[in-house]
């Protein structure tokens, strides 16, 4: 769920961020929209403007005359007729006066120009001594608005905008955390659903709201994989029982086998070449009964079928063990163990099922014994940081890399036999351990066990 928690995060970020955009754009859209309007304004009429032409105008007997220089700044700015309006409401001067301006005015006439159109034509005024310039533009050329303002507004402008800023920015935020929360619920199911599906458990998710065609594929995804599941079961089920009967079937017929051969091989009666035979027959039907059983225990490990009988003990003690049964019962051949326990580990205890875990260690001795006759097995146990580790070499020719890669699960050879030490990683991996396999010689592997110790002495 903290991945949903992100993507909420993540999404209310956003908006807030894209809404900070957009008002930043807009400031500038404003900012410059403004420059421009102040421009145009400039453009259009100034007070300056006006007043430089109410200069050239030069007053003779009651009339006004034009200088050469006032009309040639008429020619340049955008004005397209002018008047100069006297005190008795008479025209003083005129310039290209259209025909339906009047040529007479009073002071309602007047009052009209104050209002900044004559005739619907945008108008700019300047006082003249005791008359008033008159300067006309275009008809819907600029629009000139009278507008009222109070001081005191005007004096809390800045902290208004600020206080609408501010409001827009909160008001944003909620509605980001509003949808973020339905976008939360709406999502939630579907991160439950996701979380349960990798636990290999079946999902019925509502089939509504924005998520609704996400529902459906997660649905018929789980129904898919309880399908597939059903038929792993049953044949993983059917490959156990299969694997049980043969061994329980093959188990009777190959004791009577041991049981003749044995007798054989003690049997005075029979010559050396009869009783030798009788040996090799004993000592391959032990090693049928070895991986009969060997095969039903990485069975059992593979699907968790085989219980552990867990129990604390000393591995240095049960690795003598180990070996001295080795000894002891006559399987070395012509091999010889080198057995070399550090002090740091000597009275280190570990929890494992000491009987599966020998089955382990007798694999792994008996492939040095089986490939390399002769040779000399050398096993160190020592600490590694959290690790007990156990190595373990031979003078033989090691393992080859194609075994390491199909016990490592690379690759697959039915050809290559590898069911010993398939058998021993598992068991190592049942103990919370692991298997390594260290490279000799460039090309040969030798193997190391590594085997965790109790958390408590």
């Amino acid at each position: 769920m903290r991945s949903l928690f992100k993507i909420i995060r993540r999404y209310v970020l956003t908006a807030v961020l894209i809404t900070l955009l957009i008002l930043l754009f807009n400031c500038l859209i404003l900012f410059f929209w403004g420059n421009w309007l102040m421009k145009e304004e400039q453009r259009i009429a100034t007070r300056r403007q006006i007043e430089e032409i109410s200069w050239e105008l030069v007053e003779e007997d009651g009339r006004y005359e034009m200088t050469e220089v006032g009309y040639r700044k008429l020619e340049t700015l955008p004005f397209i007729w002018g008047m100069v309006v006297k005190n008795d409401g008479s025209l003083g001067w005129t310039y290209r006066l259209p025909a339906e301006i009047p040529r007479r005015y009073t002071m309602a006439d007047m009052s009209v120009l104050s209002k900044w159109y004559l005739e619907d034509y945008p108008v700019f005024t300047w006082i003249c001594g005791d008359d008033v310039l008159v300067l006309g533009r275009e008809k819907e050329s600029v629009a000139r608005f009278s507008m009222q303002y109070s001081i005191r507004a005007l004096d809390h402008v800045s902290e208004i905008f600020f206080s609408i800023m501010v409001l827009n920015l909160l008001l944003v935020f909620c509605l980001a955390l509003f949808f973020g929360y339905r976008f939360y619920r709406s999502l939630r199911p579907i991160a439950q659903g996701i979380e349960q599906l990798s636990n290999k458990e079946t999902i019925a998710l509502s089939e509504k709201g924005i998520t609704d065609e996400l529902a459906r594929r997660l649905n018929q995804t789980s129904k898919i994989l309880e399908r597939q599941n059903s038929q792993l079961a049953r044949r993983d089920h059917a490959r156990t029982d299969w694997i049980a009967g043969v061994s329980h079937d093959i188990r009777t017929p190959l004791s009577l086998i041991l049981g003749y051969a044995d007798s054989l091989s003690r049997d005075m009666s029979l010559d050396e070449k009869g009783r030798r035979a009788a040996r090799s027959i004993r000592r391959q039907s032990m090693q049928i009964k070895k991986l009969i059983e060997d095969l039903n225990l990485t069975s059992k490990l593979e699907y968790d079928a085989q219980p552990l009988r867990i129990g604390r003990f000393f591995p240095a003690s049960f690795l003598r063990q180990v070996v001295a049964d080795h000894y002891n019962e006559g399987i070395l051949g012509d091999c010889q163990i080198d057995l070399e326990v550090d002090g740091d580990v000597e009275h280190v205890q570990i929890d494992g099922d000491r009987q599966i875990l020998e089955r382990a260690f007798r694999n792994l001795i008996g492939n040095s014994v089986r490939y390399a006759p002769g040779c000399r097995i050398q096993i160190h146990m020592y600490g590694e940081g959290p690790w007990i580790r156990i190595d373990m070499f031979d003078s033989g020719p090691g393992i080859p890399p194609e075994v390491v890669a199909i016990v490592q699960g690379r690759t697959r050879d039915p050809d290559i036999h590898v069911m010993g030490l398939r058998v021993a990683a598992q068991i190592i991996r049942a103990h919370r351990g692991r298997m390594e396999f260290i490279l000799r010689d460039g090309n040969k592997y030798d193997v190391s066990v590594l085997l965790s110790p109790s958390l408590e002495e």
